[in-house]
């Protein structure tokens, strides 16, 4: 009983507080609306398997001022503004593998258009490579639920044939009783 009280407090505990983290976590700093249309464009150019509808809101935004360097012979620019994000989002392969995808993607908010890495690394700013290297470790996940479902049921399906459906057709006492082989319902008149 103390255990099954234990269990059901700690579920409690973590159904009440667990999310405050998440909560927590989220910068207060918000991407332009064409930031967001932006991305989706730039995502289903970049990804032909892009799962449309699945771009989430783009967290971690910073702003950052970049005066980039003129070519030869142009003359220089002024400077532009340029947004960080972060995307999550999904690919599907065949309607069955699905994988979860987290990317960094900038935004030239002066141009209105979508920055590469090629252009974001010939800024030469600390800030969005500093931004950079602090999601390098995302990338993406496959998901292995429906995989994982049809393993399961290779290995289910002969286990329940042999010790459920096979025990239930192929019992000969059963089936001797049922036809009355045995001559056990012979009444003596």
């Amino acid at each position: 009983m103390l255990k099954q009280l234990t269990a059901a407090m700690m579920a409690l505990t973590l159904l009440v507080f667990g999310g405050t983290g998440v909560l927590a976590a989220e910068n207060g700093a918000k991407a332009p609306e064409e930031m967001q249309k932006a991305t989706k464009d730039f995502l289903q150019d970049e990804y032909y398997d892009f799962n449309n509808g699945s771009l989430k809101e783009l967290s971690h935004v910073t702003k950052v001022e970049v005066n980039p360097e003129a070519a030869e012979g142009e003359e220089a620019q002024g400077p532009i503004t340029v947004y960080a994000a972060l995307a999550e989002f999904q690919t599907v392969r065949d309607n069955i593998f699905t994988f979860d995808r987290k990317e960094t993607v900038y935004f030239d908010a002066t141009n209105g258009k979508m920055l590469t890495a090629t252009e974001i690394g010939a800024f030469q700013n600390d800030t969005l490579t500093n931004y950079k290297e602090q999601f390098d470790h995302l990338g993406k996940k496959m998901n292995l639920g429906w995989i994982m479902s049809l393993h399961a049921l290779i290995l289910l399906i002969p286990v329940y044939l042999m010790f459920v459906w096979g025990n239930q057709v192929y019992s000969s006492s059963r089936f001797m009783v049922e036809n009355n082989l045995y001559g056990q319902k012979h009444t003596f008149n």
